[in-house]
């Protein structure tokens, strides 16, 4: 277990632990990056308030929240139910699947016109973004399950991405899609 105390751009203090298995392959040095990047941040206490007067407060959005972050809750999620499934890989991956089929419901019988109609629809974009997130947090906990680092498995996906796209989708011609 890592412990180190963080004082964050709020002025408070806090302890952060962490097993070395949630940070993956990683060196000491990209960890203390990790770390150093949190101290950046508001404290837990103070990103959770109404507190006005501190930078970032109340922020949590992808330009601020790291990959490990959500996997230590991903993580958290998965450790705390006493229901064995979300130890078994299958069992989450059945679960993804039945949650991509959730978010796709919401286009179901719609044209095209009408599923990017969607898009400007806060109330539309919350409920698919509650469905995406719980896509994602079990994509993140079937990751944790069999040891996949993540980022590594999506840098070595996209390094492929360029010599297997469609010869020509605008055409029909979608020939390299199975290699996906």
């Amino acid at each position: 277990m890592l412990n180190r105390s963080i004082a964050h751009i709020c002025g408070h203090i806090e302890t952060h632990s962490y097993e070395p298995s949630m940070f993956g392959r990683v060196s000491r040095k990209e960890i203390d990056r990790r770390l150093n990047e949190l101290a950046q941040q508001p404290c837990k206490n103070c990103m959770n308030s109404d507190r006005g007067d501190v930078s970032g407060a109340n922020v949590v959005s992808d330009d601020r929240t790291t990959l490990l972050d959500i996997r230590i809750k991903a993580k958290k999620i998965g450790n705390e139910s006493k229901d064995a499934r979300y130890r078994r890989p299958k069992d989450v991956a059945i679960a993804i699947s039945v949650e991509a089929s959730e978010l796709l419901e919401h286009f179901k019988w719609l044209s095209d016109k009408e599923s990017g109609d969607t898009m400007g629809s806060a109330e539309k974009n919350a409920k698919l973004g509650a469905d995406l997130a719980d896509i994602i947090i079990y994509c993140l906990i079937f990751a944790d399950a069999l040891k996949i680092d993540v980022a590594k498995a999506i840098e070595e996906k996209v390094s492929l991405v360029p010599a297997q796209a469609p010869a020509n989708p605008d055409k029909g011609d979608y020939t390299n899609l199975s290699n996906l």
